[in-house]
């Protein structure tokens, strides 16, 4: 019979140090890069996170201009901003700019509805709806107010009127 000659491989000292020293260096990058990789997703979601709350402040603005029963312009001065009050079913709301900000103040309630405001103010307008325009990051944000029912059907009965000759006695 013939004996088999069974001889293992082993490695030395010093390719054992150099394979860990190699392995260690790729797990340090690895952990960098993953560190990297949460800041950036961190840092997206905030941004997302902001975007949406913009989004849900112009709606809420948008809201409460569209079932509001009048809205006029205020004197707001100094560091008070620019004001405007709305009002609904006999109640009195505003709106006002302060620190770069739209604040919503009915009563003892307050509510930021939006951030990096510029300004705010109302456009009149005799043949459309009045337009409430705010400077939010550098973009014109535009937002119908209608004026109340009875004023309006007050204006269509005299335009009515105008075209068929009526006359006041």
């Amino acid at each position: 019979m013939r004996r088999v000659k069974h001889t293992l491989r082993g490695s030395t000292l010093a390719e054992t140090l150099v394979v860990m020293l190699v392995t260690g260096i790729v797990f340090l990058a690895a952990m960098e890069a993953l560190t990297l990789v949460s800041r950036l997703v961190t840092r997206r979601a905030a941004v997302l996170v902001e975007a949406g709350r913009q989004r849900d402040g112009i709606f809420r603005l948008g809201q409460l201009l569209v079932t509001a029963d009048s809205v006029r312009s205020g004197e707001g001065g100094g560091d008070a901003g620019e004001c405007m009050y709305l009002y609904r079913a006999g109640g009195e709301t505003t709106l006002t700019t302060r620190d770069s900000a739209v604040l919503y103040v009915a009563g003892e309630f307050r509510d930021t509805l939006l951030r990096r405001v510029g300004h705010m103010r109302l456009l009149r307008c005799d043949a459309a709806a009045d337009t409430l325009e705010i400077d939010v990051e550098g973009h014109m944000l535009k937002l119908p107010v209608l004026r109340p029912a009875r004023e309006s059907y007050g204006r269509r009965i005299a335009e009515i009127e105008k075209d068929h000759g009526y006359e006041e006695p």
